[in-house]
């Protein structure tokens, strides 16, 4: 994993997202084990509060569950949030139906269009 330092973003949102990136990717799965506060500080070369900060708050989302003296794991998919499990699939139907749009050489340009519209139509265009 690397951070920005230069993000205006602070470096625990930054281990946040990462890790819910890599669950929602598949790179974690549930039952998988962190690296404890300590050897990701070290790892990151940052301070362990900073982690730590991170943790806590992923804990508060129930994407993980820190066992003191057991280490930190991904919580089991059944006790996932509903967001985050409806993301992975809606994000795996939305590949499916893009990769279908490139066999039939619907330009990239054309599909921007058509979510864009559809954001102006649902009120949140930004």
């Amino acid at each position: 994993m690397q951070l920005n330092n230069i993000s205006s973003s602070p470096l625990h949102t930054q281990i946040e997202l990462n890790i819910k990136n890599q669950l929602i990717n598949g790179v974690l799965s549930p039952g998988d084990r962190l690296l404890s506060v300590r050897e990701f500080a070290i790892n990151l070369n940052i301070n362990p509060n900073t982690v730590n900060r991170a943790y806590k708050n992923l804990e508060k989302e129930e994407l993980i569950v820190i066992l003191p003296g057991k280490g930190i794991f991904i919580k089991n998919i059944r006790t996932m949030p509903p967001s985050i499990m409806k993301e992975k699939e809606l994000k795996k139907e939305l590949g499916l139906l893009l990769l279908d749009m490139h066999y039939h050489a619907i330009k990239e340009e054309t599909i921007q269009n058509w979510v864009t519209e559809f954001f102006e139509k649902v009120g949140e265009k930004k």
